[in-house]
């Protein structure tokens, strides 16, 4: 016992000597900001301004590697160094996964996200930080990136984003998993004018409505960093804007970490938005905003000279690279490897079979049944089946997608789902884009072909994606593609319509141009109805189609929107009863853009989402079927009054029960509804809700706690969170629209 104490004591000594003779920097011994302080303190200028470029160099005279910020990670890692695909699993796109309503579910997927990601770190193929995920709002459907983001509501938003970022940030005291960039702050949400345009919100509804998923990553999900936008916010570019960069992210927030521009984005400052008129003067403004990461090369070409002419100290310089070598010391660079919680993760997990289950179990409880008149779920014993449409045979995983060695379509779900016993036909029916209506410029590619563009733009992954899709695309006319699908159809007793949208549609850069079908598909779903009406619709896309003809004549309509590499099998499993959808509408379907305020105008009280609509819409937020029924009673209060200067709580709890014949999902919502404001406010605003599993027969207890932050709006005099005493009236439902329960407070 002796003998072993003198020789932990010796190894102790030993190594304390020898961390004694280390730089600071290396010096696992102490903490991380002074090893910071130290390494920064060493480096010259140049070397200083080189870091603050997304591909930070290596200093190899301190042994510093080479870093790159910019991986992707939306629904499964994307990118790595070089622009090369990952074989990754892929999950379902976040629109998708905004429809499962469960952050748990949404943490699940983000840890195997980074698992794999911290296994092709720890082989030495990628870096580990990523520009994941988006939390624009979605107040508009016919923004390009509409399917990367998870709701039009912000408290549901807020819930799946944090979850988000604990799964890919991981929760280890000292170290982090990966990095996550919530992404892109803010009021980024129109791509025809995302380089020159302005986001002009009052504060109000920045507070309310804009940033309340951003603030909830910062404080609650321990994300350390963000990207800030292309555009101008009230006139001031994003990425240059001290008021929200410092003022209300750092200063009100907290928040510890690292700002990035968005690509180009700080050229943008003065070549497209003409806010100052030099690179030099942008990078000055951009830095003293709090911006300290710059994707592109203008920090690189511009800072070095404004430092000498005392545009911008270099004690400012430092604060920036202090904060960007903060994080790789938290993410374990610079750390021992047996120190490390996650040096053993090894490639086993890549693409591993509970990666895919989970992928599969996202998929399912992503779908949405939007209908559905006795057709579904489909029985195994019918006779024949045609599987008809764009989206049939092809596995649409959605923007920022990796390369999967496993990608599974509808066609193939429902072949595997029915085996031979069922006789399964397969037609195109039409595309999803005209070809007149794609713009690929031979001459905007340097190339005299249309053949040539594809050699010239190997290094433009999703261009090249896109390419090989449009080529896809129009090799057979819609008139032909129609005729077979018809023909086919008059001869089977059922039809699946795998209909929907893929990147030429919409994407980024490329906002959609309205909320109909593109291409023939509107008049493809007519013909195939007119000579067989057992018609089930499955929809494959990003945003929301109107669908008001399909509404009123097909029998069954099913929302997948792109649900990762598993579709195929999550979709077969719910068309034939061995899966029962329990998925809600995370935004709402309107019946026409003629609905809606331009793009551009980002003032939501001009009737936007569920908040302020007030005209009959085709599907309501928060709207899903199940293949059985919920019964909801009970509604009780703690307290029928509220005192908010105590900070109170108030509690409600309601029984649920599952009156139907399946086990089933169904996701309780609690809506806020403010009685008596003397400022404009939302029709109701959702501030609770929670997916809960019954079986048939079964019933469950669910309570709601709601405090202050639940009645409260931003005075735009005070400048502050404000509640006004006055009744307010709790709605508990199913949707925003299908209210079972609903009881009156007072807030006092």
């Amino acid at each position: 016992m002796k003998n072993s104490f003198l020789y932990i004591l010796f190894l102790t000594l030993t190594c304390n000597f020898a961390c004694s003779q280390q730089p600071v920097y290396l010096n696992p011994n102490l903490d991380f900001q002074e090893r910071v302080d130290d390494l920064v303190s060493r480096l010259t200028l140049e070397e200083k301004v080189k870091q603050m470029e997304a591909n930070a160099p290596a200093i190899e005279r301190l042994g510093v590697p080479a870093f790159t910020y910019q991986g992707e990670a939306l629904h499964g890692l994307a990118e790595a160094q070089g622009g090369r695909l990952m074989q990754a699993t892929s999950f379902p796109q976040s629109i998708a996964m905004g429809s499962s309503w469960n952050p748990d579910l949404m943490k699940e997927v983000t840890t195997a996200i980074s698992d794999e990601a911290r296994a092709f770190y720890n082989q030495g193929e990628m870096d580990i930080s990523f520009w994941s995920p988006n939390i624009n709002v979605l107040r508009d459907p016919r923004w390009g990136r509409n399917d990367e983001a998870y709701s039009e509501d912000p408290y549901l938003m807020s819930k799946i984003a944090v979850a988000f970022v604990k799964g890919l940030q991981g929760e280890h005291p000292k170290y982090l998993k990966t990095v996550a960039s919530p992404k892109h702050f803010v009021a980024n949400n129109s791509e025809y004018n995302r380089h020159d345009g302005s986001s002009d919100v009052e504060e109000r509804w920045l507070r309310e409505y804009y940033f309340p998923a951003y603030k909830a990553c910062f404080q609650e999900g321990g994300a350390f960093s963000t990207m800030c936008a292309y555009n101008r916010v009230n006139g001031v570019p994003a990425c240059g804007n001290e008021w929200l960069l410092t003022t209300v992210l750092r200063n009100e927030w907290g928040f510890q970490g690292y700002v990035v521009s968005d690509c180009g984005a700080i050229m943008d400052i003065y070549k497209n938005h003409e806010y100052v008129e030099t690179a030099q003067q942008a990078s000055v403004l951009a830095v003293k905003a709090g911006c300290e990461l710059n994707c592109g090369l203008v920090y690189e070409d511009a800072l070095l000279d404004a430092v000498k002419k005392g545009l911008i100290s270099e004690d400012e310089i430092d604060t920036a690279v202090k904060r960007l070598f903060l994080v790789r010391y938290k993410l374990g660079l610079f750390a021992p490897k047996e120190e490390m919680p996650y040096s053993n993760i090894s490639a086993d997990v890549i693409e591993s079979k509970e990666h895919q289950e989970l992928a599969l179990q996202a998929a399912r409880e992503g779908i949405v049944l939007l209908k559905n008149d006795n057709m579904l779920p489909l029985s195994k014993g019918i006779k024949s089946l045609a599987v008809i449409g764009p989206n049939a045979d092809n596995c649409v995983l959605g923007s920022y997608s990796g390369a999967p060695s496993r990608r599974i379509s509808v066609l193939q779900g429902i072949k595997e789902k029915v085996g031979k016993n069922v006789e399964v036909h397969y037609e195109k029916g039409c595309n999803i884009q005209l070809k007149d209506k794609i713009n690929f410029s031979p001459e905007e590619w340097g190339a005299s072909t249309e053949e040539e563009i594809y050699a010239t733009a190997l290094e433009e992954l999703e261009f090249k994606m896109l390419y090989e899709e449009y080529l896809n695309e129009t090799k057979e006319k819609d008139e032909v593609l129609i005729a077979r699908a018809v023909e086919l159809a008059k001869k089977v007793d059922y039809v699946v319509l795998v209909m929907g949208t893929n990147r030429f549609v919409s994407n980024e850069e490329a906002d959609a141009e309205n909320l109909n079908w593109p291409g023939y598909q509107a008049k493809l779903i007519k013909e195939i109805h007119k000579v067989n009406p057992n018609v089930v619709l499955v929809t494959v896309k990003g945003f929301q189609i109107t669908l008001g003809w399909e509404s009123e004549n097909l029998p069954a309509i099913v929302e997948t929107w792109y649900a990762g590499q598993e579709q195929g099998h999550a979709i077969a499993d719910v068309l034939f009863g061995d899966y029962n959808p329990g998925g809600k509408l995370p935004v709402t379907y309107y019946r026409s853009e003629n609905d809606l305020p331009h793009i551009g105008d980002y003032d939501i009280t001009k009737g936007r989402t569920y908040w302020f609509l007030e005209k009959e819409v085709q599907y309501p937020f928060g709207y899903g079927l199940s293949y059985t029924t919920f019964d909801y009673s009970d509604l009780k209060a703690s307290n029928n009054s509220y005192y908010s200067e105590k900070n109170d709580k108030i509690t409600f709890s309601l029984k649920i029960e599952n009156t139907g014949k399946w086990d089933g999902d169904e996701v309780v919502q609690l809506y806020v509804k403010d009685l008596e404001s003397s400022v404009i406010q939302p029709i109701k605003k959702l501030r609770g809700f929670e997916r809960i599993g019954l079986g048939k027969g079964k019933a469950k207890t669910v309570s709601f706690t709601l405090t202050n932050t639940d009645f409260s709006f931003w005075d735009e005099k005070t400048k502050d969170w404000t509640i006004e005493p006055g009744k307010f009236e709790i709605q508990i439902g199913s949707s925003s629209q299908d209210i079972k329960l609903k009881k009156i407070i007072e807030v006092l």
